[in-house]
């Protein structure tokens, strides 16, 4: 007799005996739908105006170089690291990586400079 022809299913059968015959799973047969009270919601008003008035364009400019210059650095180190390990997969996806994130920072700069003019 083999291990999985020893294991005793006679419980099971009292299992479903004891279930009661349901649609899909277990569901009960009519969904209840919420309602709500239009009392309940309170409509507020956000303002917002001057929302963007204290973004200074020098700061999100730097901010943009600055994230230029990192991703940049991101690329030398994930190239350098690829020479090192001898260019593994796992190297080409992380150069991979680093290459994009470095050409989307380089949009973002441009499309700053472009805003600013």
């Amino acid at each position: 007799m083999s291990s999985i022809s020893s294991i005793d299913t006679s419980i099971y059968s009292g299992l479903l005996e004891n279930m009661s015959a349901t649609t899909g799973r277990n569901a009960p047969e009519a969904a209840t739908v919420p309602t709500y009270s239009t009392s309940d919601v309170e409509s507020s008003q956000v303002d917002l105006n001057n929302y963007y008035s204290n973004i200074r364009p020098e700061d999100l400019l730097a901010t943009a170089g600055a994230n230029v210059v990192q991703s940049a650095q991101d690329l030398d180190n994930a190239m350098v690291s690829a020479l090192q390990n001898g260019y593994s997969v796992q190297d080409a996806c992380n150069i991979k990586l680093a290459q994009t994130a470095y050409q989307a920072n380089c949009a973002v700069y441009d499309s700053i400079i472009d805003m600013s003019v």
